[in-house]
């Protein structure tokens, strides 16, 4: 297929200088305005050995201001990398909006070096590649700018150009195996080509043989991509109209009446039972995410403190999730969960969540509905990849009534050190009620799944809640480490 690409383009001097000129001075102007866009442009950069993908990268920098630009380049995995799901290190790569990310290779260089080398089936590789065209819809369905290049040339020029290394023994045995496996990875690639060439990511092939006509064509791709980014003729999402659409109501079987017993006893208990079950998992490298969520005043910090108890502070993070930064606001909303997910063996646990986009964002009109109404999706999919690398994760939702919640509403008023956690807004959410009950429902429905399950936990009660919360917590640390050891 890319044989038929192949342009053999040759273009002058002067022409090459003539254009180059006129891009230079369209290219930075066209930057600075992209320079307010609220979206990154990311650059996957690849191709076949010798092409010079390098070099391409330089010119873009010689044109540009380098100043907005960030060159990644993703060799061997790091320990800090290789102990979280694989797509980590390129969310924490993620550049802020209004800038340009070269990934060189990107997400396709192990997928594609592990089928050449036939480490895994062809049903491994038609996966990583659904995975990678699911990565890419969802960045510019937010508005990311996904520029894929391969850049190519023949076996024999690939030759040609090897040759000029053969008296550098470390690079000419790196030149040796990339020619002895040409066929293959123009192959792979594609297969990776058509599986990935979509509307919200194409691919862009350069025929690289004439060094002129690929500097220009490159940097043509680039003025085009951020242009068209400028003038909103981005792919955008839609959705039906959902109105009217009912879930089953899983929260009215929930019985709230329940009471904790011996509940000092109890919880002691278990702090001792699971304490050497979290060294256990940290020495195994089993990484633990928990997720609270529920109604305000649920107890939601109670639970996570008794929770505390039981798990060394040093294996442990609680992460608060507040309005996101403007930071974080230039990025796609998971950006800042992803950062947060732990490293082998330690727990991350989250006081509210990525949930807070189907939630709040929904129900107070910040995430218009196409945008939310795809967040199942996509928070389906950032499960995934945790319970795919092995995490075990687990999400609560503390239930209450709300006559309760207005009784601990009244009781933080009368508390001085309880006042803090009250404001307008807890009140003014009460009239929302209905519409958060729906939304609640919901997302049980779309996100309770066998690998991220959904722990709907009756809490008028607090210390039946918290019980119940290290219960869980401690079932499941005894179940994944002894199917860890099977």
């Amino acid at each position: 297929m890319f044989e038929g690409f192949l342009t053999d383009s040759k273009m002058p001097k002067e022409e090459y200088e003539a254009k180059l000129l006129d891009l230079r001075t369209d290219l930075i102007r066209t930057q600075y305005k992209f320079k307010e866009y609220k979206r990154p442009m990311l650059l996957v950069l690849t191709g076949i050995d010798g092409a010079g993908k390098g070099e391409m990268a330089n010119a873009l920098a010689d044109v540009m201001d380098s100043r907005l630009m960030e060159v990644k380049t993703f060799w061997e995995e790091s320990s800090e990398e290789a102990e979280r799901p694989y797509y980590w290190r390129f969310w924490n790569a993620m550049p802020m909006g209004g800038k340009l990310g070269v990934f060189f290779n990107g997400w396709y260089e192990r997928a594609i070096r592990m089928q050449i080398e036939g480490e895994e089936p062809e049903a491994a590789f038609v996966r990583k590649m659904e995975e990678a065209a699911k990565f890419e819809r969802m960045l510019a369905l937010d508005g990311a700018v996904i520029v894929k290049v391969w850049a190519h040339i023949t076996k024999k020029e690939q030759k040609k150009r090897h040759e000029k290394f053969k008296n550098s023994k470390e690079v000419s045995e790196r030149a040796n195996w990339y020619y002895s496996k040409y066929d293959k990875i123009t192959e792979t690639a594609e297969t990776a080509y058509r599986s990935t060439h979509t509307e919200f990511a194409p691919w862009e092939f350069i025929d690289c043989t004439d060094k002129r006509y690929r500097e220009i064509r490159f940097l043509q791709i680039i003025l085009d991509a951020m242009k068209k980014a400028l003038d909103g003729l981005l792919p955008k999402s839609t959705t039906a109209d959902t109105n009217g659409i009912s879930f089953p109501d899983r929260l009215a079987g929930i019985d709230l009446s329940k009471t904790q017993d011996n509940y000092k006893k109890e919880l002691n208990s278990l702090i001792a039972e699971i304490k050497p079950l979290a060294w256990e998992a940290y020495d195994k490298g089993l990484s633990t995410m928990l997720v609270f969520e529920g109604w305000d005043a649920a107890g939601k910090g109670g639970c996570i403190r008794r929770l505390l108890r039981a798990v060394d502070l040093r294996l442990s993070k609680v992460i608060s999730i507040a309005a996101p930064t403007e930071e974080e606001l230039s990025r796609h909303y998971l950006w800042r969960f992803w950062r947060q997910v732990p490293r082998a063996g330690c727990i991350s646990i989250f006081d509210r969540s990525w949930y807070g986009r189907v939630l709040v964002e929904r129900i107070e009109g910040y995430t218009p509905p196409p945008v939310w109404f795809r967040a199942y999706d996509e928070i389906n999919d950032f499960e995934a990849h945790l319970s795919d690398r092995g995490m075990m994760l687990l999400k609560f939702f503390l239930h209450i009534s709300a006559e309760e919640q207005m009784n601990r509403f009244q009781q933080r008023e009368d508390t001085p050190w309880k006042q803090h956690k009250i404001t307008e807004d807890d009140y003014r959410n009460r009239d929302k009620t209905p519409a958060y009950y729906d939304a609640y429902n919901e997302m049980f429905f779309k996100t309770d799944t066998q690998n991220a399950p959904w722990f709907v936990i009756p809490a008028n009660d607090k210390k039946f809640a918290r019980v119940q919360v290290l219960k869980t917590v401690r079932d499941a640390l005894i179940k994944k480490l002894k199917n860890n050891d099977k």
